[in-house]
């Protein structure tokens, strides 16, 4: 009997250990990920939300703070005037079988940006461990630079980019 109570007890404190270190995953995470599955990446870690904010015309222009939003908005299919005024949250992950593994033989990181439960786009840069050993604006999710997806050079991009949303 007190080899049963002991097994029990045991088998308890493990189910409450794994329930309470799981972390629950939300249903726009479980978009993002599906998301990333459907590009034909195969996500070897999830990162998490790893940002969230209003998307204001001053996020994506105005101080040097702006650029890392200029940037990866710079690399969407969508424009972000439909998104001004609304909650964005972006996820990260990371993957492999993505095509920057070509370039930078690593895997990488991906990071999706929904709005209102919806994918509305991402970017992709290659994985450095955390070594911060590479500089340089993101991809496109599919690992484009910004003058592949705009069709234009980054100085012709940034002209227009700065008419229509004001200087940086």
């Amino acid at each position: 009997m007190w080899r049963l109570s002991m097994l029990v007890l045991l088998v308890g404190l493990l189910t409450l250990t794994v329930i309470g270190c799981n972390k629950e995953i939300t249903v726009d995470e479980q978009a993002a990920a599906a998301y990333v599955k459907a590009q034909g990446y195969t996500i070897m870690k999830s990162n998490g939300q790893i940002d969230t904010y209003t998307l204001e015309k001053s996020k994506i222009s105005g101080p040097m703070e702006s650029t890392p939003y200029q940037q990866a908005w710079g690399v969407q299919k969508v424009e972000p005037d439909p998104y001004f005024g609304k909650a964005i949250t972006v996820y990260g992950f990371t993957v492999a079988n993505h095509p920057l593994e070509k370039i930078y033989h690593s895997n990488t990181k991906v990071s999706i940006m929904l709005c209102e439960g919806k994918v509305i786009g991402g970017t992709s840069f290659p994985d450095d461990n955390g070594a911060m050993i590479r500089a340089g604006a993101p991809y496109s999710i599919d690992g484009k630079t910004l003058e592949e997806v705009t069709g234009i050079t980054f100085i012709e991009w940034m002209a227009n980019w700065k008419k229509k949303y004001g200087s940086s």
